[in-house]
Order: C-alpha cells, then structure tokens, then sequence
C-alpha cells in the first residue's frame, strides 16, 4: 500500500465531506466526522481556504466548497471526456464476455451511445457512438428511465408512444411501470429481443457522486451468444456499473 501523508488524508476528507452535504456546515459538524480535536480541523480548514479549496461564509462562519473546485473541475472535463475516463471499464467488460460493449446516456425520449466497444473478429453488428435508439425498447435505455425521477419519469411515459418494435416489446403502460420498479431493485435491465428480433442486450446502471444515474453500460449480442452465458453476463454488467460508478465518485454504499 502506498504510504500517505495524515494531513492531507484528513484535508481530502474535508473536502469530500463539504462535496457531499447537501449544505453549508460549521466548524462542530465537520468535527465530528474526524477523531481528532476541534483546533487541528481549524487549523486544516484554514490551509483550505488559504489555497481557496474551502470558503467561509463570514456572516454564519459556516464553510462550503470553494471556487479553485470548480476551476479544478472545469480543467477535469476539458482534459478527460467521460467516454475516455470509463473507457477501460468498457473493454475489461468487452474482453470478458466477446460482445458489443456500449456506454450510453438519456436524450429526450432515446438513449445515446457515448462509447462502444467491439470485440476483436467480430461479427456481430457494429454500433456507431452517436446512435440512437429508443429508450423504452432497449436494456441501456430502460435502465436510465428506471432511475430517473419519479415525477419525470411519469412525465416522459405520458408522453411516449410504446411502439412494438418486435413481438416481445412492452407496449402496455401499466406492465411497463412494473417492469422498471423491478429493474430499480436488480440494479440491471434486459432487452430479450424487444428493439431487435435475434438480439439480446444487459445493461446496469453507472451513478455520479451524488447517487444520480446519469449513464448506463450494456452489451448486446445475438440471442444465441448471450443467453447461453446469461447469469455469467449478468454478473459481469452489473460489476462493470458498480466499478464505473465508483470511478466516477459514487459514496460507498
């Protein structure tokens, strides 16, 4: 294991405990999350500020992010797109299961394809970054509508014709609802060939830092290459989502 430095641990946990609160917090709240006294995480904070990492509101003495954060975020996204970022995650998953591997995030009513993944002497069909699909119909999408908001997931549905695409496509809006509630709690969805005849897809959700699900990671393949390995698929997709997430700062669970 690496060797750390005890300050800079502890003033990196400042910053992720501020990035996390949902509010300013006083001197007392941040205290309390560390084993140490009260003057050391004053005298921590005020390094902090001094580098404007932290910044102290001086009417309530509470403290929040400050704003060489968000110049450091802003250089993060110029220097690294996600798709890049997440781009080993999408090939470990391509190596172990031999199928098309996407990265995907919601547009409206379709799902976007940020980041694909083929494997070596594949015959498979080759998916574009930059295609569309609709989102209801496939497992990348149904993923990010399971997830999403309950007020704007029932306003999306409202406004979504559910198109039977194949034989095996939910069109009914009732059995549809109950089919994401069940992808919520397996943390992964399925397309048992309901966009494409022949074609089977698995996807699991990726979560940001602040438990929000902003993309999905999936396979797809023919029927007769997935299902034979599915439970295996299934195992493989949703560690994937889990490590994405982690890498993109989602709070252990």
């Amino acid at each position: 294991m690496a060797q750390t430095i005890q300050s800079l641990d502890r003033g990196l946990k400042i910053l992720e405990i501020l990035g996390k609160s949902d509010k300013p917090l006083s001197l007392n709240e941040i205290t309390e999350y560390f084993d140490i006294d009260r003057s050391s995480i004053f005298r921590l904070l005020g390094t902090l500020i001094a580098h404007n990492f932290v910044h102290q509101d001086p009417d309530t003495k509470k403290y929040m992010l400050g704003f060489k954060i968000m110049e450091l975020s802003g250089a993060f996204g110029e220097q690294t797109k996600i798709e890049t970022f997440l781009r080993p995650v999408l090939k470990y998953v391509c190596e172990k299961t031999q199928q098309n591997t996407h990265l995907a995030m919601l547009h409206g009513r379709d799902v976007v394809f940020i980041a694909v993944e083929q494997p070596r002497n594949s015959l498979s069909m080759h998916i574009s970054v930059g295609t569309r699909e609709p989102a209801y119909a496939t497992a990348l999408g149904k993923v990010l509508l399971a997830f999403m908001p309950q007020t704007e997931k029932e306003l999306l549905l409202r406004n979504t014709k559910l198109h039977k695409y194949t034989p095996k496509t939910i069109t009914s809006v009732g059995a549809y609802k109950k089919h994401l509630e069940a992808i919520v709690h397996n943390k992964y969805a399925i397309d048992n060939e309901e966009y494409r005849p022949g074609v089977v897809c698995i996807a699991a959700p990726v979560f940001n830092h602040r438990c929000v699900v902003e993309y999905s990671i999936g396979i797809s393949g023919s029927r007769e290459q997935v299902c034979p390995h599915i439970d295996e698929y299934i195992s493989v997709v949703k560690d994937a989502g889990a490590e994405a997430s982690r890498l993109l700062g989602m709070p252990s669970q």
